[in-house]
């Protein structure tokens, strides 16, 4: 064999060989990504074998169509990584000016909380300017009166004996002064809850025939001033507060009525919050611990805290 064809001959079989790595590269990797792809489809693949429990076949064209998924998706993102690294970094880059556009609006909105300050305690000032105007009556009258609206309503007021007004309202008055010597300017939430007070104190004034009276005095008076335009006889006057005084009664009754069922209603919810599966769980777990498994078995066991 001259020189020159041993040189052909050793070229030749390292390109057979060369040729078989490459090929053995490609088989290698193409199983590693098929490796890779059943693992990461591996619980989607088993979540439709358990939902729909297909044929052999029809298993075979899941995994299929799995792998084919799992491969265009990683082409789809290879392909476009470039592009989602520049939108990233722009995206980036915006929320530095943005992080700098709301450091400064928090500086100007420092400087706007000064002047809103300011302008509170201006308007307080003035407030108490014209708190003193007044004198200590017209102030004990003034919150005396929203007080007894908090405590009673209007009609229910109005059905109420002089001498049970009275005792109210001086109840009321006194409310009002012993709240004036706070010195708080706003005495709403006080008043508020000093007519709930004054409302408990007297509660047993305050009986079904009293507001059903009160009630109907409302609707009566109410509804005259509605047909004040049309003189009526003595008879319609009468027909009509008849049909003020049932109207009355029956709110009364469904009033009665529906505030034992909003009663019921919530007992009902306090009890069905303890009939939880998750409350029953609880108990039947604990109920296992203590008397069920043993000292072995509990030391294996890890139980999530209530």
């Amino acid at each position: 064999m001259t020189h020159t064809k041993r040189i052909v001959f050793t070229l030749v079989a390292i390109g057979v060989l060369g040729g078989g790595l490459v090929w053995a590269q490609t088989v290698a990797k193409t199983a590693d990504w098929k490796v890779a792809a059943e693992k990461a489809t591996h619980e989607q693949y088993y979540r439709l074998i358990r939902y729909y429990n297909p044929s052999d076949d029809q298993k075979a064209k899941i995994k299929e169509v799995l792998v084919a998924q799992y491969k265009d998706l990683k082409d789809h993102d290879r392909a476009r990584a470039p592009k989602i690294k520049e939108i990233d970094d722009q995206v980036a880059a915006i929320n530095v000016k943005i992080a700098a556009l709301q450091k400064e609006a928090s500086k100007i909105a420092k400087g706007k909380e000064i002047y809103t300050a300011s302008r509170a305690e201006l308007l307080l000032d003035h407030e108490a300017e014209i708190n003193n105007i007044f004198s200590l009556d017209q102030k004990i009258a003034r919150l005396a009166s929203y007080i007894r609206g908090s405590a009673v309503n209007s009609y229910t007021w109005a059905a109420l004996s002089e001498e049970n007004r009275a005792a109210i309202q001086a109840r009321c008055e006194t409310a009002a002064g012993e709240i004036l010597q706070t010195g708080n300017i706003d005495n709403t939430t006080a008043a508020r809850a000093a007519g709930r007070a004054i409302a408990v104190e007297f509660a047993k004034l305050f009986t079904p025939e009293l507001r059903i009276t009160g009630e109907s005095d409302y609707l009566y008076s109410s509804t005259m001033r509605r047909f004040k335009a049309i003189k009526m006889t003595e008879a319609q006057q009468l027909a009509m507060r008849d049909i003020c005084d049932k109207a009355a009664k029956h709110k009364s009754e469904i009033y009665a009525k529906y505030s034992q069922t909003y009663k019921d209603l919530d007992m009902i919810r306090r009890a069905r919050s303890k009939l939880s599966s998750s409350s029953y769980y609880y108990k039947i777990r604990d109920d296992v611990v203590n008397n069920v498994l043993t000292d072995e078995q509990l030391k294996t066991l890890r139980l999530k805290r209530k």
